[in-house]
């Protein structure tokens, strides 16, 4: 387990994963003990913490990054999680495709990454999850029909947005600040 205030001690990068999105995640995709995942665009591995710490000792992560500094960055992160047997860090731009076959679940977090989902078909054993975390709704809009024009079903498309509250003697309200729009999850399955 890794307690919220333990992050800190992770170097970032690029853009993080957020917990909020992170969860979302997790919990819609169904990503357990055993599980093997990839994933497009280590970034900072954040997310591939998370991942990791899911799929356990008996599961495996592959992430894909194309670019040297993200990747040392996101290696050092697990090596602190404590997870580098659970994880295959691979120094490859992902929309040459996925060495893997018969995946749990791919999660995209890269641009253009409607681009990469005829590798992730391939790659996805029947019933598999391909996630998008997506920064815009015209983006959404061509993954999701790229995705259906690779075989995929879209499930869905959420949006996590996390508001915290003030709780106080005088009145509880929300706070004046707060966490908006960071991403679109758009969740496909293949058949």
């Amino acid at each position: 387990m890794i307690p919220f205030f333990d992050w800190k001690k992770f170097k970032r990068g690029p853009q993080v994963v957020l917990h909020k999105d992170a969860g979302m995640l997790l919990g819609f995709a169904g990503i357990g003990e055993g599980d093997r995942v990839a994933e497009a665009g280590s970034g900072s591995g954040w997310l591939t913490v998370f991942l990791a710490n899911v799929v356990g000792v008996k599961g495996k992560v592959y992430s894909y990054e194309k670019r040297e500094e993200f990747l040392a960055i996101a290696k050092k992160n697990i090596d602190k999680a404590g997870f580098t047997e659970r994880v295959e860090f691979k120094l490859k731009d992902a929309a040459e495709g996925f060495e893997e076959k018969d995946l749990d679940c791919i999660v995209l977090d890269c641009g253009d990454s409607n681009l990469l989902l005829s590798g992730a078909f391939q790659s996805l054993k029947s019933r598999g999850l391909c996630v998008g975390f997506i920064p815009n709704t015209e983006q959404v809009r061509d993954f999701v029909l790229e995705g259906e024009k690779q075989g995929f079903e879209h499930l869905m498309t959420v949006e996590g947005i996390v508001r915290e509250w003030l709780v106080r003697e005088r009145g509880t309200r929300p706070k004046n600040v707060g966490l908006t729009h960071t991403t679109f999850q758009v969740f496909l399955r293949k058949p």
